[in-house]
């Protein structure tokens, strides 16, 4: 059994939600991350220098093959990069302005589509965030209108509670570990998609 006290435990739930529910106006009100919500990344943020209007990369089986060996973030950092740079020394001269820009956009829609999904588990986090602490707010008063020193079932009643509150906080906190690893990723992504745009622009 949890020994903490129940102002404590609210006071801990609130700060833990407070940042979502206090949002800036016009910004995403689940996004609990500390970096700034951004929907979807571009290319032209990472790239330095022009970009293809088209043709479609996923129409240049190549391409295709490539961004689906080194945009996943399951596939390690090194070994992608030594496929972009295999692939680099492999491009002939005339495919060099081309085909480096074609294979990036792929690579960034790819990660935009991984990037969609963390987020949107992120705010789904943060709403269940929000309905975990008005439980534990509506447990807590129903705990606080049985005196401590109660007897029989009354004593009963109380010590159900106070397991369905504890029970409540452990899947609270848990969450909110679950919430912070997350937030990490679309730094890590983002970051992944700079030193990709490094390793594919011509020199």
């Amino acid at each position: 059994m949890m020994h903490r006290s129940v102002p404590l435990v609210l006071a801990a739930l609130l700060a833990a939600v407070r940042p979502a529910e206090a949002a800036i106006p016009g910004q995403n009100p689940d996004w609990p991350c500390q970096q700034r919500f951004v929907p979807v990344l571009t290319a032209g943020t990472f790239w330095n220098g022009p970009l293809p209007n088209g043709p479609d990369w996923h129409a240049n089986p190549r391409i295709a093959a490539l961004v689906a060996e080194t945009a996943p973030r399951e596939v390690p950092r090194e070994e992608a990069h030594a496929k972009l740079a295999a692939f680099m020394k492999r491009l002939k001269p005339a495919e060099r302005r081309s085909l480096p820009p074609l294979l990036f956009i792929g690579i960034v829609d790819e990660t935009n589509r991984q990037r969609t999904a963390i987020m949107e588990n992120i705010e789904a986090l943060t709403r269940r965030q929000r309905e975990l602490g008005d439980l534990v707010a509506k447990v807590a008063a129903e705990l606080q209108a049985i005196p401590p020193d109660a007897q029989g079932e009354a004593a009963d009643r109380r010590l159900e509670i106070v397991q369905r509150r504890d029970f409540v906080i452990r899947g609270f906190e848990e969450t909110q570990r679950t919430m912070r690893y997350a937030c990490e990723v679309p730094v890590e992504l983002e970051a992944r998609l700079g030193d990709d745009a490094k390793a594919l622009q011509v020199p």
